[in-house]
């Protein structure tokens, strides 16, 4: 990537190329234009369901969250550190960095971040990524308290994550594709007590075929509902191809365009899923209306 200028992706199928580098600026100042909000997003529903989640879970005063496929660790940033999404854009999105700069600027953002470290955690945070430089950026700078380099999509945690996924409270996935999420959340689930097993938060997309997770949740015991009256924006296309692909593969799964693209965006739901045991505790409609 000689010049992030020229080779920045124009579709998500290309971001391949940006998600796992020594720095983040490539990742973010392709993301930048299409005002891509699922981390605050979810940050911000985290926070939102943490209390109800200790008290449901007795959980303490710090539950543990995991964030899967965390990239850069943009959820963890936010709910550690007094940041906003555009702050993050800001930060990353104006400077060149190429792959001979390698950590150029780790120290520099380092020092940033410790500059506006949150008082108080609100969660533990364990990341999970197949992205290991991604996943080294995001330790480093104290965006995840545990790093997991490795794919539970295809095979079983390994012991130490296993050990992690045993006391977690709260799963996130703010931007992974939702076909790995069934594979992935089953992984989790099965390191899991009956007794203690987690809540989870995600942003289906209507592009994609969410019937697979929604039989893992009835095969489980869990129910899932949104925390939102309307779709939230997501995104916007990248390109006029990305836009025609994402209308496409909604259409075929039997979307109308008006409800799934408005104002340039591409909406989602977000969704809680819970244990049965856990799900009225309290009722979903009390945490409806936590999202912007």
């Amino acid at each position: 990537m000689s010049d992030p200028a020229v080779t920045l992706p124009r579709h998500a199928d290309d971001f391949g190329r940006v998600y796992d580098l020594e720095d983040p600026s490539p990742y973010y100042t392709a993301l930048r234009p299409s005002d891509y909000r699922m981390p605050a997003v979810l940050a911000e529903a985290s926070k939102a369901v943490g209390g109800p989640l200790r008290s449901a879970r007795d959980a303490g005063d710090t539950p543990r969250l995991l964030d899967f496929a965390c990239g850069y660790g943009a959820v963890g940033a936010l709910l550690h550190h007094d940041l906003s999404m555009a702050a993050l854009h800001a930060r990353y999105g104006e400077r060149r960095w190429r792959p001979v700069d390698g950590r150029r600027y780790w120290e520099a953002d380092a020092a940033f971040f410790a500059a506006r470290r949150a008082e108080r955690a609100a969660f533990e945070i364990g990341g999970i990524d197949v992205a290991g430089a991604a996943l080294a950026y995001a330790a480093a700078m104290g965006f995840l308290d545990r790093a997991f380099h490795e794919n539970i999509v295809d095979h079983a945690p390994g012991d130490a994550l296993k050990g992690f996924l045993e006391g977690v409270d709260l799963v996130v996935a703010s931007g992974a594709h939702g076909e790995h999420l069934p594979a992935a959340f089953a992984r989790v689930l099965d390191c899991c007590r009956d007794t203690r097993r987690p809540w989870f938060l995600y942003g289906p997309r209507p592009d994609m075929d969410w019937a697979p997770l929604n039989r893992l949740w009835a095969e489980r015991g869990y129910r899932s509902e949104s925390l939102v009256a309307e779709p939230i924006r997501y995104r916007k296309p990248l390109s006029a191809e990305e836009r025609a692909d994402m209308l496409r593969a909604a259409r075929a799964l039997g979307h109308r365009d008006e409800a799934v693209m408005r104002g340039g965006y591409l909406l989602a739901d977000v969704v809680l899923a819970r244990p049965e045991a856990d799900a009225g505790n309290p009722p979903v409609e009390r945490l409806r209306g936590c999202i912007d």
